[in-house]
């Protein structure tokens, strides 16, 4: 079959570019823009990629996949509907061709979802389960972002988003799970939610797909999760709790992060940056443990966890100034990310550049948390075109704003001396990362 993918360029889409093409169809696909690390891997696969979509690039094919990024008027998508030719979404793609027929291991929520599906992949591959696995990021390391195996497992990042123009429920309605990881839920995607109750609802008409054999491991610490619940379950339910041991699954601190299950410690490995990834490791273990029951294994293999691309991603270290990026974008997350970095180089200066670029943060509902998740950061370089941001921010005067990355090297020739710099965003920060090493290197 020949199938070309309308918005082949986003982690997802990419993803399902490279499974489609391992199961045997020609693939091609366009989109606005294509920039590495997706260009590389498509190219890799032998999968050409047209920037700009055009109506030629569609005719004679069996099949149009259209990413969730293509809404009416675009020319091609008038001339596909037009023209009565075929087409599917991703997630309904997958499912249909791929997720049938194999154990799904779902991870939703919504922060953390990209580190525990990396984490649970990692995992299962050191228990020798060769799993299939679609991640929404880049893993460090010798893993791929996407892989497709004769393995029964397949493990899936479950993004609550929306599927495309013409099916407005959320992506992972599709997947149909057999075990379900709802990680946290707090209120996001403004643009196609109304509201904390709207994100309840999608989630819960997941739960609903989810046979009564299956199993939801949810965070018993998080109190929308806890509502959730309360709208109804039909699964096994298991329990993760990270701020008391009442949990199936517990995380605890004293000197170290230790798991907990029952009346037995376990010792986590020191290689994970931040509470936030301890956390993610304990709703990996507890799924990883629905499958193998060798919990010493397991956290064995954890040890030789890398990690995730633009997720505390380390990136450089010049003239004594090191430098992280981060995929924070949510007040939660922001503030997790900063607290990770204060605690781990404690009684160092912390510079930290925000490209705000979420559609929740632009509509503004995160102004009441925003301004409080970043305190903890000695010094705070917004980055913004955005009137209505630019004015937000410069109510604080801890605060510095600019409106485009080149003007990073003035910022920072004229700041005070700082030991450490988190870049936090949802956007390619790749400009920003070249501006700050011409201005470090001198």
């Amino acid at each position: 079959m020949k199938i070309h993918i309308l918005g082949i360029c986003g982690t997802f889409m990419s993803g399902i570019a490279i499974l489609a093409k391992k199961t045997g169809h020609s693939v091609t696909g366009s989109d606005r823009t294509a920039y590495d690390p997706i260009k590389s891997v498509l190219d890799k696969h032998n999968i050409k990629v047209t920037i700009g979509h055009k109506i030629e690039d569609i005719k004679n094919k069996d099949l149009i996949i259209i990413g969730n990024v293509m809404s009416r008027g675009n020319p091609v998508v008038e001339y596909v509907l037009k023209n009565d030719i075929s087409y599917t979404s991703g997630p309904e793609w997958l499912s249909k061709n791929i997720l049938k027929n194999k154990q799904v291991i779902a991870v939703s929520g919504t922060h953390g979802k990209t580190t525990t599906t990396t984490m649970i992949a990692h995992i299962m591959n050191k228990l020798k389960l060769n799993p299939s696995y679609l991640i929404g990021g880049d893993p460090s390391g010798t893993m791929n972002s996407v892989k497709l195996t004769k393995s029964k497992y397949f493990i899936i990042e479950a993004d609550e988003y929306d599927t495309a123009f013409f099916d407005k429920r959320s992506k992972f309605i599709h997947y149909n799970p057999n075990i379900l990881v709802i990680n946290n839920i707090e209120f996001d995607h403004a643009d196609i939610f109304k509201n904390i109750d709207d994100i309840k609802k999608s989630f819960h008409h997941l739960i609903r797909l989810i046979p009564s054999n299956g199993k939801i491991i949810f965070n018993s610490s998080d109190r929308n999760v806890e509502d959730l619940l309360k709208l109804g379950s039909w699964s096994k339910l298991i329990s993760v709790d990270t701020k008391k041991t009442i949990g199936d699954y517990n995380l605890e601190k004293s000197n170290c992060y230790k798991l907990k299950i029952k009346n037995k410690s376990y010792l986590l490995p020191d290689n994970l940056i931040g509470h936030h990834n301890y956390i993610n490791a304990v709703f990996s273990l507890a799924a990883c443990n629905q499958i193998s029951k060798n919990i010493t294994k397991q956290i064995e293999g954890l040890k030789s966890f890398k990690g995730v691309k633009k997720r505390m991603e380390f990136i450089d270290k010049i003239n004594n100034v090191k430098i992280y990026d981060d995929f924070a974008h949510h007040p939660t997350a922001i503030k997790a990310a900063i607290d990770t970095i204060k605690n781990k180089y404690k009684n160092k200066k912390l510079l930290t550049i925000f490209l705000p670029n979420s559609n929740s943060i632009n509509l503004g509902v995160h102004n009441d948390n925003l301004l409080s998740s970043v305190k903890r950061s000695n010094l705070v370089l917004v980055i913004t075109s955005n009137e209505k941001l630019l004015k937000y921010f410069s109510k604080n005067i801890k605060i510095n704003v600019i409106e485009c990355e080149s003007q990073i090297g003035d910022y920072l020739s004229n700041v005070n001396k700082f030991d450490n710099i988190l870049i936090l965003s949802n956007k390619n920060t790749k400009n920003a990362i070249k501006y700050i090493k011409n201005e470090l290197y001198g």
